[in-house]
């Protein structure tokens, strides 16, 4: 594509708009160029001798011409381009590629996305003002561009027929636009073109396939780029993954172009290689044939297909497509893409499952309701020739999450409605039992409890009959106590010695008692390598972790706010801790200890912390989500101003695969409210810990509503 600038245009383009861009540091860039694209498709050898200035003549028909014909389903095309005159010397430009109806600019009718290799994205022209976000060229010393690439594609699926081709660049000159903008025909490739690859009958490595450039300056070759395989799969079996759909040459050693041959005209339909000749016919619009396979023929579409919304979920099914070519159906392929928002653009299909061929239904899920999904299938047979769409669409339903409440008429009977309502009969023969009257000693409780898969139950000066009902219908035969004499009194443990075997982790303090907690754990799983750290003057953050320390039970090891305690620094090294995460802010462990913990442990130790205890427990699960450990599809709920409910909840919550957040009894605290609504299409339960004198009606009823 040769670029020039011929004289002054008519008028200034977009300067209200361009105004607001100044405010982000773009004064000096305050309107456009726009420069010729005379888009050629030869060898190199081919255009010597053209003359810098094109005639009309020149973009149409004959081996030196424009690409004649563009696809409309985002597939990436290259373009060379010059600018022979009319720039400031020595000045960066952004650059833009237009496919616009007619041949002015016109922002309401361009379809153009311009690849930027700087940033990794393609860039849409959203009407001068992001200007910023396109690629940038320099100009020479003597105010021309040296011919280069530059990449684009038509990013509207729903548009097609006679478009014109322009780059435009933008810096600090006047509006200019040429008086030669070559048009192209974009095809609608749903029922106008189609794809030819090399199939399988090619090795990898063949000679004559690969296209290639070794640089933006390069001339060796001209080319356009290839459709791409999104999925990561070698679909068309040619040795390599095709990844040109997100970046232009040079992003993948092994990538492989969209060709055009020379001497062939471009009507018909799109190629992915150099060795198509003038013999081949395409019969069936919107496949991709295997080129140079003994069966050319590609399956039918996939009849009866329908798309059924569910909760969170779209059912497609279908019924079989036909193999007349005869090599045999191997399977499908599904795409989906979702509503653009813009009325310029819509997004390319993504690849999400490819079923056998003996299977006539899938289930999308995970999806957010009220969203209307797009689906695409087609059939591929084992020759990879890919048949034609099959179309609909769904809005998944929401579902109104269930709120609920769990409480006994005090701390000891929540904690056993807790693991009557989690654990089912016979499910444990193990048991973890807590003071229910203090919290030091309870807080390495919840690690402990998920390495035997128990709740945690908790227990006051003596044992009550709910409490040894609950053992038994547990099914238990040996009780581990967590904390000393102090906490859980001798007497206790002699009256459950006589129907149980009785076990007690404690030490000298509450450090000592969790460093011991988490030396059974590594008995029990052979691990501790990762343990969380929290303060243990407090029991707040401890708890937020206690749902994550159960279910990979994980220790938590306690701290002073100021100071690591011998015991837990031994501890450290007895176990092998190479990693953890420090909970609380530094107004909850100071960054002393933080500077010592990340001495001693050889691996990883970032720390979450919030403005308070809330906060804290909100990115404690929002961190448990991002590493796959938990969804917001189970949220437990407790008081942040008392630890019982939320250690008896703690199990609970775990074996949901949720996550536990803390609220201020009396009135839902704000990083509760904002987790409820930021994740409200994925929530199925919120479960509160407690009865209304631990956590208000008022918060319950402000959880209801959100919910809504």
């Amino acid at each position: 594509m040769r670029c020039e600038v011929k004289g002054p245009g008519a008028a200034h383009f977009g300067m209200s708009v361009f105004s607001r861009r100044m405010e982000r540091g773009m004064r000096e860039h305050r309107s456009t160029r726009y420069l010729v694209a005379a888009v050629v498709v030869a060898l190199v050898t081919s255009l010597l001798g053209v003359p810098t200035a094109f005639a009309k003549s020149t973009f149409a028909g004959g081996p030196t011409d424009t690409v004649l014909y563009v696809p409309n389903d985002h597939t990436p095309i290259g373009f060379r381009f010059e600018a022979t005159a009319g720039l400031a010397p020595s000045t960066d430009y952004y650059a833009k590629v237009r496919f616009t109806v007619g041949t002015s600019p016109d922002p309401t009718t361009n379809r153009g996305l311009t690849w930027n290799g700087a940033s990794g994205a393609w860039v849409p022209d959203l009407g001068g003002v992001n200007w910023t976000d396109f690629p940038v060229v320099t100009s020479n010393p003597d105010g021309t561009i040296t011919e280069q690439w530059i990449f684009a594609k038509f990013g509207d699926e729903l548009s097609s027929g006679t478009y014109h081709v322009m780059i435009s660049l933008f810096s600090n000159g006047t509006t200019y636009n040429s008086s030669n903008v070559p048009a192209v025909t974009v095809m609608d490739m749903a029922t106008q073109g189609g794809w030819i690859h090399n199939g399988s009958t090619l090795a990898a490595g063949s000679a004559g396939r690969r296209v290639e450039c070794s640089s933006v300056a390069s001339t060796a070759t001209v080319y356009a780029l290839a459709k791409s395989e999104a999925d990561l799969v070698d679909s068309d079996s040619d040795g390599v993954v095709d990844n040109e759909d997100y970046g232009p040459a040079g992003v993948s050693a092994a990538d492989f172009r969209l060709g055009v041959p020379v001497s062939l005209p471009f009507n018909t339909y799109i190629n992915r290689t150099s060795q198509i000749t003038s013999s081949f016919t395409l019969a069936v619009a919107d496949t991709d044939i295997a080129h140079s396979g003994t069966d050319q023929v590609a399956p039918s579409a996939p009849g009866s297909f329908v798309v059924d919304p569910g909760v969170l979920a779209n059912e497609l099914s279908w019924t079989a497509a036909g193999d007349a070519g005869g090599s045999g159906l191997t399977g499908y392929r599904i795409f989906r893409r979702v509503a653009s928002g813009q009325e310029k653009f819509s997004n390319p299909w993504r690849l999400i499952a490819q079923p056998d061929s003996g299977v006539t239904t899938y289930i999308d899920e995970g999806l957010e309701a009220g969203v209307e999904y797009f689906y695409q299938i087609r059939a591929v047979d084992a020759a990879t020739n890919v048949g034609p769409r099959a179309e609909d669409s769904g809005t998944p339903l929401q579902f109104k999450a269930e709120l609920v409440r769990t409480f006994g008429a005090d701390r000891y009977g929540t904690a056993i409605a807790i693991s009557q309502s989690t654990f089912p009969p016979g499910s444990t023969s193990t048991a973890i039992l807590a003071t229910g009257m203090n919290f030091p000693d309870a807080l390495a409780a919840s690690g402990l409890a998920g390495a035997v898969g128990s709740p945690v139950l908790l227990v006051g000066a003596s044992v009550t009959a709910s409490l040894t009902a609950e053992l038994d219908r547990l099914g238990v035969t040996d009780i581990v106590i967590v904390g000393g004499e102090s906490a859980v009194p001798a007497s206790v443990a002699t009256a459950l010695a006589a129907n149980y075997t009785v076990d007690r982790i404690a030490g000298a303090d509450r450090y000592s008692t969790a460093a011991h907690a988490a030396s059974r754990i590594k008995e029990l799983t052979g691990d501790a390598s990762f343990a969380f750290f929290a303060r243990g003057d407090s029991f707040a953050d401890a708890l937020a972790v206690s749902p994550i320390a159960y279910s990979g039970a994980i220790p938590v090891l306690l701290v002073r706010p100021s100071s690591v305690p011998t015991i837990t620094s031994g501890a450290i090294g007895v176990l092998g801790v190479t990693d953890g995460v420090v909970v609380g802010s530094e107004a909850a462990i100071s960054s002393g200890v933080y500077a010592t913990l990340d001495t001693v442990l050889s691996g990883s130790i970032p720390r979450i912390g919030g403005t308070n205890r809330y906060e804290t427990a909100k990115l404690i699960a929002d961190y448990a989500v991002d590493e796959g450990w938990a969804t917001y599809s189970y949220i437990g709920l407790a008081t942040g101003l008392n630890y019982p409910d939320a250690l008896g909840g703690s199990g609970a919550t775990a074996w949901s695969g949720g996550v536990l957040l803390l609220t201020d009894p009396k009135t839902l605290s704000a990083p509760v409210v904002s987790a409820i609504t930021d994740n409200k299409g994925e929530i199925a339960t919120v479960e509160i810990f407690g009865s209304s004198n631990a956590v208000s009606k008022r918060v319950g009823d402000a959880v209801a509503a959100l919910l809504e």
